[in-house]
Order: C-alpha cells, then structure tokens, then sequence
C-alpha cells in the first residue's frame, strides 16, 4: 500500500506492508496535496521514497553526532553510512518512538515507528509519522538550493501570494481568521508555509501543517509581498531597514542546522528574498477593517 502528496513540487511516496493507515481527524489536511486531490501546484520536481516499519525501533549506534535538539526531542547522526533521524516522545522519560534511515540526499529512506498506544492494533497515524520528521526532512530538500520553511501565514488574493511572518502571538492565525470570509483569498496556510525561487521568481506554498486556523491549501503562486506581523493601535505599514527585516526573517525560518553549506544556503536564501520582494512591518487591529487597508497596499 502507499500514500502519495506533494508540497511545494516535492513529492512524497510512502509505502508500507501489513498495516493500514487510520483515518485520523489530520489526514484530512493531506487531500488537497494528493495527485487526485484539487492540487494546483506547480509539477512535482522530486520524489522523495519512504518505506514505513511499524514495531520495534532497531538500535543503532552513531558514527558521529550531526545535530542534537534536545528541546524538541530528536537528534540526527550518521550511522552505517546513512543519516539517521531518531525522534523521542515528548513525555517524559522520553523513549524513543521513530526512527528514520536516509539516503545522503534525503530522497530515500526507511522509517521505522513504534504503535501508538491510542490506535487499533497494526495501525498507524500520519500525524507523529509527518511532525517533526516530515517537517525537518522537507526542510532538508529545500535547503538544496531550492527554499525554506517560514513560520508564517500564507495567502492567495486574486492568484497573488502575500507572506506575513511573525513569531507566536504576532496574529496570523487573528489575520487569517480575518480573511477566510473573502471569497477572492485562499488560504495558504497560517503557521508553516513554503517560499521557494525558480529562474529568478519567487513562489509561495502551502502545507499541510496548520496552526489554530486549521486552514491549508496546496496552491503555489508568485510571491508579491511580504509583511512583518506585530499588533498595534491602528493599521499601519511601517518602513524599516534591510537589516532590520532580515533578522525577524532569520527568526521564524526553519533551519538546518546540522549541515553548514545548507546553513549557509539559507542566509542568502532570505537576503535575495528581500532584496526582490517588496516587504514592510504590518501594525494592525482586530478587526476586519485591516483587510481592507492590505487590499489598498497590494
């Protein structure tokens, strides 16, 4: 059996045998980004091939330590020739619950995943499978000259995309609830979102990893502008400098820390972003008059 998606034209191949995927309140999110979903993105440029082992985790040990997130619960080492992403519950005493065997390139892999206590017997779940692993291996594909992973809220007006970036609390789940009766906006997504250049045009993503919008889409379409969230007492664009808005752009990407070329890709990557891309701060007020102002402004 397998189950196919794409996000941002990078495609997922799952595969696996003698056990059946739940149909869990999450997979929904995925439909869109399935080949026979209502996908609009651009075509699928990589196939990333992950076969799933449901049971016991084999143990392995490290040939060398290449990023260690004690905070989040996973580490990535380099054994028997293979990157290993060996993830931990987030309860305490911390066991561990997945285990991920990848190609140098990331494009191929074994994922081996212990049952979930709360699910039927020889059934999985999307959910712990994608979140991290599914998030730090997309960001590790994009980090091949291609993109990054931004924590921000994505929409869709009238076929262009506006990026809001801001940190938790800034208010894009509040902007994106403040969008959704607008019939001309889709909703990209309102806390992981994919911006990603191609022969010197920037795109905007969707994926399927919402935040408490619970609102996705797997729409790619240009990048025209980009905002930098903050509540104030009126609606209001505020200039800043390009240092200024690089840094809170640094602040909500998702990095690779663990490979340094990567790294490195990912600075340019948001200093050619801003240099092409319109961006300003946004100050703005609850209320739906902020839609409004954002249409005089794009």
């Amino acid at each position: 059996m397998s189950l196919q998606f794409a996000i941002a034209g990078i495609g997922f191949r799952l595969s696996w045998e003698g056990t059946q995927l739940e149909d869990e309140p999450m997979l929904k999110f995925y439909e869109g980004f399935r080949p026979d979903g209502e996908r609009r993105s651009r075509a699928t440029q990589i196939n990333v091939r992950l076969h799933l082992h449901y049971g016991e985790l084999p143990e392995m040990n490290p040939d060398a330590l290449l990023f260690d997130a004690v905070p989040n619960h996973w580490r990535l080492f380099r054994a028997n020739g293979h990157d290993v992403f060996e993830i931990f519950d987030a309860m305490p005493p911390h066991p561990r619950r997945q285990l991920a065997l990848m190609t140098s390139d990331f494009r191929k892999g074994e994922v081996f995943c212990k049952p979930e206590m709360d699910l039927p017997e020889s059934s999985w779940s999307i959910t712990p499978l994608m979140r991290p692993f599914g998030e730090l291996l997309l960001v590790s594909l994009l980090s091949q000259v291609r993109g990054a992973l931004v924590h921000g809220l994505g929409v869709s007006h009238q076929g262009a995309g506006i990026l809001f970036i801001g940190r938790s609390g800034a208010g894009k789940t509040t902007l994106a609830n403040l969008y959704k009766p607008h019939r001309d906006v889709t909703i990209l997504g309102d806390e992981r979102v994919v911006v990603t250049e191609e022969e010197g045009r920037f795109w905007l993503s969707g994926t399927p990893w919402p935040g408490e919008g619970s609102t996705v889409s797997a729409d790619t379409v240009p990048l025209r502008k980009v905002f930098f969230l903050e509540h104030g007492a009126q609606n209001v664009l505020i200039s800043d400098s390009f240092l200024n808005l690089y840094g809170l752009f640094f602040q909500q990407l998702f990095l690779p820390f663990w490979n340094r070329e990567a790294l490195a890709f990912a600075m340019h990557f948001g200093e050619e972003l801003l240099s092409a891309v319109p961006a300003a701060r946004l100050a703005f007020v609850n209320d739906a008059r902020v839609i409004q102002f954002l249409r005089s402004q794009t």
